[in-house]
């Protein structure tokens, strides 16, 4: 099941060293260092927080420390309360704590977890449907911090993720495949959540069956496999390579269980060839208590396809210096999101460009067409520096019909040709401020994401003749900046007064450096901006249905305009 497009964004400022976690939302002005809205981690492994509100609509996200840019997940969340209510958060910082990996999750009592998949039309509801609240709620009877549901479900396999919010912006396992399992159709099928490590477990009096089959490790070895069962299997029986068939005279050489012993690790001779499909079947595997794995779910098919992954690195190396490892993350398996879990690139030519083979198998039913996929996926330098922030991310459709390709992208997507040639300056002029506003004690700036601009300090503008401002007095506030060769051409930024941002739940500006008539040397220079206070708040009328669907600067801007 595809997760859906984002439809929100919010300001993003700097990101600052870790402080207690929070819940940010328009109940609280969006302050993410607001100490009333903190949470706190509770017995069960748990960051909580319970709010009173009065009856309404409000929306919110969750902050893994006190400032924007650590803010989760990438769409607002909406509650709704006829009535007023207290409402609980239930969070989940992800593998490190104040660093925002794309694993931390959210959700409120309102909007309990539940088992969205193939199963829901079973029980009366309609499959896939993540707003049903009605027909796999999960609960937490006992307050344990893991939410369960149970079921007996009609005999068949099926493919499920757990929802969180009623949408899916967040659904877990993150990334790759569904989960499946198989029913008997005689007993009751326990799925749980534990929200405190992010797993789901599903507990079923089945045969044993083949889940699934799929690249080893981190991908690069086209000779290693991994075969995953519904059910811990026999040991002897699982270690048995005769056991394992695979299409096209490739042969089991080895089966070892993992210390999870519904995992064997296979390796096959001759390696697996890219853009072929395969079919691996079991035979004479049995469960630890004896039980014959399922005829009828005892094989899978995939096809595999071969990415080379070559990221140019000569921008990030000018400034930082040679990384010490460079890892590729992602969301499609053998992608992961564990910081250096993944596949490690190297440089080979010593060119500053960091390349590796990742190999992908992407399963299909059996006897149907296989599909393609759209993989996200980013780097990170020596396990710690990632490209982008959440959203940020490469993209690559593996297809079935291609044995291979080559993906080429620059560290954070930024190239030599995305960078400015020359001194360009920017001459940043505002009008029209709010009638609210003081001369004489109100300060009017501009923040940024490229120097001589940030989102920690605000750059002042006057209103005196000075500092680039053309006029005295006239009630335009300006300054004139200049951004040096090599800056980063695409800028994005914000005015504030006193601190508070105009149009705070909005975009930022945006603006494309020019650096060919805004150099200040040679060239014409510098480039004019005359903009309105707060640009947004012409459009705050227009009905927030199709705000919700129309959240971008470019279309506001033609609203606007």
């Amino acid at each position: 099941m595809r997760t859906l497009a984002a439809i929100a964004t919010l300001l993003m400022v700097a990101t600052s060293a870790f402080a207690a976690p929070s819940i940010v939302g328009d109940f609280q002005a969006w302050d993410p260092a607001d100490p009333g809205t903190e949470l706190t981690l509770d017995g069960n492994g748990i960051y909580v927080y319970t709010h009173s509100f009065l009856a309404g609509s409000y929306v919110y996200k969750a902050v893994d420390g006190d400032a924007w840019g650590l803010d989760f997940p990438g769409n607002n969340q909406p509650i709704t309360l006829a009535a007023d209510d207290d409402v609980t958060f239930y969070v989940n910082l992800g593998a490190t704590v104040g660093v925002k990996e794309g694993d931390e999750y959210v959700f409120d009592s309102l909007h309990p977890p539940i088992v969205c998949g193939s199963l829901q039309s079973e029980l009366g509801g309609i499959d896939w449907d993540q707003t049903d609240m009605v027909t796999t709620v999960m609960e937490d009877g006992d307050a344990d911090g893991i939410w369960e549901f149970s079921s007996v479900i009609p005999a068949g396999s099926y493919e499920f993720k757990i929802v969180l919010n009623n949408n899916w912006d967040q659904n877990t396992p993150p990334g790759g495949a569904n989960l499946v399992f198989v029913s008997d159709g005689l007993t009751p099928v326990v799925f749980t959540y534990d929200m405190s490590n992010n797993t789901t477990t599903v507990q079923t009096s089945a045969p044993p069956a083949v889940i699934d089959v799929r690249i080893d490790g981190d991908g690069t070895d086209a000779a290693s496999y991994l075969v995953q069962f519904s059910e811990d299997m026999d040991q002897t029986t699982a270690e048995t390579a005769s056991n394992y068939t695979v299409t096209g005279g490739a042969v089991v050489t080895s089966a070892v269980q993992d210390a999870d012993a519904s995992l064997v690790h296979l390796t096959v001779s001759p390696a697996l060839t890219e853009g072929y499909d395969y079919q691996v079947t079991v035979t004479g595997v049995t469960s630890v208590g004896g039980t014959p794995v399922d005829p009828s779910s005892n094989s899978d098919c995939f096809y595999i396809h071969l990415v080379t992954l070559e990221l140019n690195m000569h921008l990030y190396i000018d400034a930082n210096g040679i990384p010490t490892s460079v890892h590729v993350q992602g969301d499609t398996h053998p992608f992961t999101w564990d910081q250096c879990a993944g596949a490690e690139t190297f440089d080979a030519d010593a060119d500053s460009t960091y390349s590796v083979d990742q190999y992908f198998t992407m399963g299909y039913t059996c006897g149907a067409a296989a599909e393609s996929l759209e993989a996200k996926y980013k780097y990170v330098v020596d396990c710690a520096t990632w490209e982008g922030d959440y959203d940020f991310g490469h993209y690559v459709t593996l297809d079935p019909n291609s044995a291979s390709q080559t993906q080429n992208v620059w560290w954070n997507d930024v190239a030599p040709s995305d960078n400015i040639s020359c001194d360009v300056g920017v001459r940043f002029q505002v009008t029209e401020l709010p009638d609210t506003f003081d001369i004489l004690t109100d300060v009017v700036e501009v923040y940024g994401t490229s120097a001589p601009l940030d989102w920690v300090v605000g750059t002042a503008l006057f209103d005196d003749g000075t500092n680039g401002d053309l006029t005295a007095g006239d009630g335009t506030y300006s300054v004139l900046l200049t951004f040096p060769t090599g800056t980063y051409r695409f800028l994005e930024y914000k005015y504030a007064i006193n601190g508070v941002f105009e149009c705070d739940t909005y975009p930022n500006r945006a603006l494309e450096l020019d650096d060919v008539d805004g150099c200040m040397g040679s060239r014409v220079g510098p480039m004019e901006l005359m903009e309105l206070w707060d640009w947004c708040d012409t459009v705050t009328t227009v009905p927030e249905t199709q705000l919700i669907q129309e959240r971008s600067w470019g279309v506001i801007k033609s609203m606007y305009r």
